[in-house]
């Protein structure tokens, strides 16, 4: 599948989480995106990502989406010669049954995304 048609198929904008960290079983990931639909993140230790999972984000702000539900879409591992990185895998993800809390917290920190966008 190439970029163009993975970036066609997605259902909402996702919005830059500069400041977002990941707590997942494989450790403390990077939050690259976030939309309503999924998050995508990446992580310093190279391990394969099981199909589903529990995780938390975290941001400077304040924001905290708990024990979210999700499954992974993609990922991608990363051998780019000669770039300083300690990132070794990214990874999407899709939520899975949030509860109306979850969403309601979801929308807060998206709202927030979008106001530092602009």
């Amino acid at each position: 599948m190439t970029t163009v048609t993975f970036l066609k198929q997605r259902k909402s904008k996702r919005l830059e989480a500069k400041s977002g960290i990941g707590i997942t079983p494989h450790g403390i990931c990077q939050v690259i995106n976030l939309s309503k639909d999924g998050v995508s993140f990446k992580c310093v230790k190279g391990r394969d990502f099981p199909g589903e999972w529990s995780m938390t984000v975290y941001d400077v702000t304040g924001q905290c989406l708990e024990k979210l539900q999700v499954k992974k879409i993609w990922e991608n591992w990363l051998n780019i010669p000669d770039t300083p990185s300690p990132f070794s895998i990214e990874v999407g993800a899709a939520f899975q049954n949030l509860s109306s809390s979850q969403k309601d917290q979801l929308n807060t920190y998206l709202q927030q995304l979008l106001e530092e966008e602009k």
